[in-house]
């Protein structure tokens, strides 16, 4: 009977043990299969060199942590995701300079009258509303509408935490998790386009390539 109390009591103490390093782990993202770019240069291929992508933001962007069939996410509720249609539908030019080693200049978008992404108010009577994100491609038409939670939405949109980083949230912190919508799957299944990635580990640098339907081999 001792031996079995002695055992209870060594679990309960593991138990108690196991759940602040829970808490710590989910911080740093170890149980979610993605992981948010923030130690990474984000960069776009032009005739297979990388060139620095500002605006984009590495913080803003993740990729799944399995080498095979990298997906690449960006946060839905930020501005310059605008710029990855940009991207998809080759409306920019290059600047090559010598400024780093790592990378061969940078991206100059296009100035364009697209907007492929709105925020719209869509009010159920005079006074309450929701607010959406509605996704254009270049024939403004609408391929994908994400209603702006914050969270994930059972489809594209998936929440992720952004390993390292907390909020405090009603007197504690909790993990940073934002909403990122899966830029690999919208624009293979709506544009037609393949994105793909290119992970140097050694320079530290994600390289998204894009190439249009008739251009794959």
């Amino acid at each position: 009977m001792k031996f079995r109390l002695k055992i209870t009591i060594f679990a309960v103490i593991i138990g108690v043990l196991l759940i602040p390093t829970y808490f710590i782990l989910q911080t740093y993202g170890v149980f979610q299969k993605e992981k948010v770019l923030s130690d990474y240069a984000l960069a776009v291929d032009v005739n297979g060199k990388s060139y620095e992508a500002w605006p984009l933001i590495n913080s803003f962007a993740a990729m799944d942590k399995a080498e095979d069939n990298r997906q690449l996410y960006y946060r839905v509720d930020m501005n310059h995701i605008q710029y990855l249609f940009h991207i998809a539908y080759q409306e920019f030019d290059v600047r090559p300079n010598e400024d780093n080693p790592y990378l061969a200049g940078t991206v100059s978008y296009h100035s364009t009258q697209n907007e492929y992404v709105k925020s719209e108010k869509q009010y159920t009577n005079a006074k309450d509303f929701t607010t959406v994100l509605n996704f254009y491609n270049k024939d403004k038409e609408v391929i994908y509408t994400y209603q702006n939670t914050g969270k994930g939405d059972g489809q594209l949109v998936q929440s992720i935490i952004h390993q390292g980083m907390s909020r405090s949230s009603n007197g504690g912190s909790e993990a940073a998790r934002d909403p990122y919508i899966n830029i690999t799957a919208l624009f293979h299944d709506k544009l037609d386009i393949d994105v793909k990635l290119e992970v140097d580990e050694e320079h530290k640098v994600v390289t998204i390539r894009m190439n249009k339907a008739e251009a794959r081999s």
